[in-house]
């Protein structure tokens, strides 16, 4: 297989593995009853949207059919639901109805008839407004508590759509109103209920069977039916729902390679002829979505081999030759101890991956195996990653025009720290569109760039002379550059597309790509929503924390020092996956995918330093002791300092000036050591009791005074890895 194609597949399989517990990447139900209805099903349904929606975790929409209009008011809020829940292939919808369902008069008819009442009110048609909710491009599952529910079977779809009724075309179903004729309704609550009590998942077929049993109660026998063209699918499956930048719970809490009863298959697939792009995404979708849905994870061995050896390449090459040339200087000047723990990490990966093709293993041997060489090629590419902040503008030169056997994300990071240490770099503002005229006060702004719509954060700089202004333009076409490159989404930066000047006022502005959904009303800064959003979670306060860390890890590692991390610099998008809600809900704001701005300051660490000065109390508590007043020199620890001040706010949800205990604001602080002393005594008291005592280790490693000239940048980086940013996720 070409190595672009494997590459792909492995990767689109790390992505969609995490879905495979529930498959979907986001869940839609509508619950449809009638508001004057006779039977009184409110309080069955309203029990069923509380299984849903505090269960299930699904997004619920309850509707109500109004007596007036009823069949152009229904088809008309369908259509509009189908708008706004079909827009990812992945989704799922969920369609409940509970009420009465009329006989088809003509057999030869296709109508299927909802009534209010049991003679008299108003109908609806469904059979004219189903082919609306078969035409959305993502799974349907239509759950019918009706009379002759099984009408409504007519359309076959590409996609999958399931059908699960009360009854079928030509019987009655109960009422529910007698406690030993429960409805379909009722027992659909119970069996699902189980389900989740379970944190296990079931399948709309394996739903029929549980309800088909005698002890559920049900006195007429459910229907099911499959709409789907193709019986090769994997089907629909229901399981808690939770978003994928989030841990998945998992049947048994488990994984794949650490239970005892799992079983794993190791399969060889050879095809018949090269592959395309064609064969290739059928390829994909048989492996995630069509796949049974009793598997668990899938994982490419092979990718996982050659990836490590790729590294394991790359390292040797570089890191640790084997030969050397007399009197001729080595491509990369590395220290010593560099060189030996290369040699080290190339070792250890070396081992485990020679191992003799005779050599006969059991199945949870394999499973160990590859954890180990992953485990093991991801330490030795960190530590790569690492080193690349140590190497000359010349030694990248070198290494760009060598071949990295793949090992893409080095690539990437060696072309990202080019652009920082070139003397050369490229100016040029772009034009930005603006609805509206903005005051002058505001530091970031939406508008818009071609067809994307973009943020704008703007800095203003000092005018004295040509001299500071050619300075500027040149740190902002820098910083722009930067921005530009493609990078990892762990950096937590928006997407750049370049920069903008304004001759009106002194003041230049890094334009950002905003993901589609969001508008202008769609984002606030950290500071602004630790005084808005009153409680978050402590899971989804480390989320927040662990990826703002490894954020400053990876910008650490091409050598970059942002110099101003705070929460004002911290940007938090609206979430996109959840409905509208009060601005106190943190579930209204993504705090799973925070973005790093505030970049004005931001240099590599080569660089000349800014040293300005700044007696600001205010602005100082922020920084390290040694940057008060009149500074001395930007160091990496002074940036590790401001990361540990951020992650105590996040840990304890409060600002930091809230913290003073004489509710001062530390306006009264003089001496810069003594502030860091109390913070370490907040550390140790309140956020060990907010956070949990690894999460105030963590922050307290940033806080405290270490001596760290002594150590290589990699060493300073692993430091933080092994004592802050692990910590951190080990917390979630």
């Amino acid at each position: 297989m070409d190595s672009s194609h494997e590459t792909i597949i492995s990767n689109e399989l790390s992505s969609y593995n995490p879905r495979r517990s529930q498959r979907y990447s986001a869940v839609h139900v509508l619950l449809i009853t009638w508001k004057d209805d006779d039977i009184g099903v409110a309080d069955e349904v309203n029990e069923l949207t509380h299984l849903f929606r505090d269960k299930f975790n699904f997004f619920v929409w309850p509707y109500q059919i109004p007596s007036k209009n009823s069949q152009a008011q229904l088809q008309l809020y369908i259509a509009q639901f189908i708008l706004r829940c079909e827009s990812d292939s992945d989704n799922l919808i969920i369609l409940h109805y509970s009420g009465h369902g009329g006989k088809t008069v003509d057999p030869m008819d296709s109508e299927c008839v909802w009534s209010a009442k049991i003679s008299g009110g108003p109908t609806v048609d469904w059979a004219i407004i189903q082919p609306g909710i078969l035409g959305a491009t993502c799974d349907v599952a239509i759950l019918l508590d009706c009379c002759f529910a099984g009408q409504a079977v007519r359309s076959r779809l590409q996609h999958n759509v399931e059908f699960l009724a009360a009854t079928d075309k030509d019987q009655f179903t109960p009422t529910g109103k007698f406690t030993n004729r429960p409805s379909f309704t009722k027992v659909l609550t119970q069996q699902l209920g189980l389900v989740v009590a379970k944190s296990s998942h079931i399948t709309i077929p394996e739903l029929h069977r549980q309800m088909l049993r005698k002890e559920v109660g049900l006195v007429k026998q459910p229907f099911y039916a499959s709409l789907s063209r193709s019986s090769s699918g994997a089907g629909i499956r229901l399981a808690r729902w939770e978003p994928l930048d989030t841990p998945v719970t998992k049947a048994g809490n488990s994984t794949p390679s650490d239970r005892e009863d799992a079983l794993s298959l190791y399969i060889r697939l050879s095809l018949f002829q090269p592959m395309d792009m064609v064969q290739r995404e059928a390829l994909l979708r048989w492996l995630t979505r069509d796949s049974p849905s009793d598997i668990e994870h899938i994982q490419v061995l092979h990718r996982t081999i050659s990836k490590a050896q790729a590294v394991g390449q790359v390292s040797s090459e570089i890191l640790c030759p084997k030969a050397v040339v007399p009197n001729v200087l080595a491509p990369f000047r590395i220290s010593d101890d560099t060189r030996e723990e290369a040699k080290r990490l190339t070792r250890a990966l070396t081992d485990v991956l020679s191992i003799p093709e005779t050599y006969h293993f059991a199945e949870l041997d394999v499973a160990q195996i590859i954890n180990s060489i992953s485990e093991r090629s991801a330490q030795l590419l960190a530590f790569m990653n690492d080193c690349v902040a140590g190497l000359n503008e010349e030694s990248l030169d070198t290494l760009q025009n060598k071949d990295l056997y793949g090992t893409f994300e080095l690539a990437t990071r060696i072309a990202m720290r080019l652009t920082l240490v070139q003397d050369e770099v490229t100016k040029g503002a772009i034009k930005v569109y603006f609805d509206s005229a903005a005051p002058a006060d505001h530091h970031l702004r939406i508008g818009r760039k071609d067809e994307d719509s973009v943020l704008v954060e703007y800095w203003e700089y000092e005018t004295v002379g040509n001299q500071d202004v050619n300075k500027s333009l040149e740190q902002a076409a820098r910083i722009s550059a930067l921005l530009v490159e493609d990078k990892a989404k762990a950096f937590r930066i928006l997407p750049g597309l370049g920069y903008v000047e304004e001759t009106i006022r002194p003041r230049i502005g890094f334009v950002y790509r905003l993901p589609s959904g969001i508008s202008t009303n769609d984002y606030w800064t950290l500071s602004e929503l630790i005084g808005t959003v009153k409680t978050l979670p402590l899971e989804v306060r480390c989320q927040l924390a662990s990826a703002i860390c490894d954020a400053i890890l990876h910008l650490h590692s091409i050598g970059w020092f942002h110099k101003a991390i705070k929460s004002e610099d911290i940007v938090i998008l609206r979430n996109l996956n959840h409905g509208t809600g009060g601005a106190t809900s943190h579930q209204l704001y993504d705090f799973d995918n925070p973005y790093v701005i505030g970049f004005d300051c931001s240099r590599p660490s080569q660089m000349e330093s800014r040293l300005t000065v700044d007696f600001s109390v205010k602005n100082n508590i922020y920084r390290h002791p040694e940057r008060w007043g009149n500074p001395k020199p930007f160091e990496r620890k002074h940036d590790i300092y401001a990361l540990g001040i951020l992650l105590l706010e996040i840990g304890c949800w409060r600002l930091l000036p809230s913290m003073d205990g004489s509710r001062k604001g530390f306006e009264n602080v003089k001496k810069p050591e003594r502030l860091r002393d109390t913070l370490l005594d907040i550390v140790r008291t309140k956020l060990a009791h907010s956070a949990g005592s690894k999460y105030s280790e963590a922050v307290a490693f940033c806080l405290q005074e270490r001596e760290w000239k002594t150590e290589e940048s990699w060493q300073t980086q692993r430091s933080i890895r092994q004592r802050v940013w692990q910590p951190l996720k080990m917390s979630i």
